[in-house]
């Protein structure tokens, strides 16, 4: 059975390892901005005719045809001619863009907008060869890349860092309380008298304390037609006669009643 010591994880050969691979975690990783499938290479291409620029019109030998692909790494642009061969893609040719800056190795051609001119850099050599898409759409796309990549990731990062150094030269104000001094917090609606609830009366006559109460239930319109107005003098209604004819009636009926008995 074996054993591990802790005085094995501090050998040189692990250190060594462990610190290739924190480099190889903080190397910037390469991305795919634009990948296009068929364009064409031109070389060579004279020089430019006029102080103008290059006239694609003048380019008479296609010399190579495959895939192109926009990488970004950090604040560096590339543009990598691949050909695909045995199932792999292979560099034919690369135009490197330090920080961006296109302008300086990427031109147009003054006479078509799907050709372009690239400056392909070798240590302290240089060429220049034309490149051309077959549709205007994959061209426009090709400059919009470049373009945004320059607008998004350089000049906002070189942005970003001139407000960060202008920041660190302003000094810090000192905000602390200094010794007696107060903070006073002002509170809306904070020690105010609460305002008084309506009472249960007025509660209870549906909040109308002004209105009077209404007339007691049960009697009809007519019977309060005949009620005299306040501070007229009260008269007594006049008593009715009592009908004779049902007192006859009632006594001619318990005669007759009498008969059965």
């Amino acid at each position: 059975q074996s054993h591990w010591r802790c005085d094995s994880l501090s050998s040189p050969r692990l250190l060594s390892r462990d610190a290739t691979a924190m480099e190889g975690m903080d190397e910037e990783l390469e991305y795919t901005l634009l990948n296009k499938k068929d364009v064409m290479v031109f070389h060579p291409i004279p020089p430019a005719s006029s102080s103008s620029g290059h006239k694609a019109d003048d380019w008479t030998s296609c010399i190579w045809r495959g895939r192109a692909r926009v990488v970004g790494k950090g604040s560096d642009l590339g543009i990598k001619l691949l050909q695909m061969k045995d199932g792999s893609e292979n560099l034919f040719a690369q135009c490197k863009i330090p920080n961006g800056e296109h302008d300086k190795y990427v031109e147009r051609t003054v006479d078509s907008s799907r050709y372009f001119v690239l400056k392909i850099t070798n240590g302290n050599r240089h060429e220049y060869i034309g490149m051309g898409f077959e549709d205007r759409n994959d061209a426009f796309d090709f400059n919009c890349t470049l373009s945004d990549f320059k607008s998004t990731w350089v000049d906002k990062e070189q942005e970003c860092e001139d407000m960060a150094n202008a920041a660190a030269k302003v000094p810090a104000k000192d905000l602390s309380l200094k010794e007696g001094q107060k903070i006073t917090v002002n509170i809306a609606g904070f020690g105010k008298k609460r305002e008084q609830k309506p009472s249960d009366a007025s509660a209870g006559a549906g909040g109308f304390g002004i209105l009077a109460p209404p007339p007691p239930g049960g009697g009809s319109r007519r019977q309060q037609v005949g009620v005299a107005p306040l501070g007229s003098p009260l008269q007594t209604p006049a008593p009715q006669a009592q009908p004779v004819m049902a007192a006859a009636a009632l006594t001619t009926g318990s005669q007759d009643f009498g008969d059965f008995g």
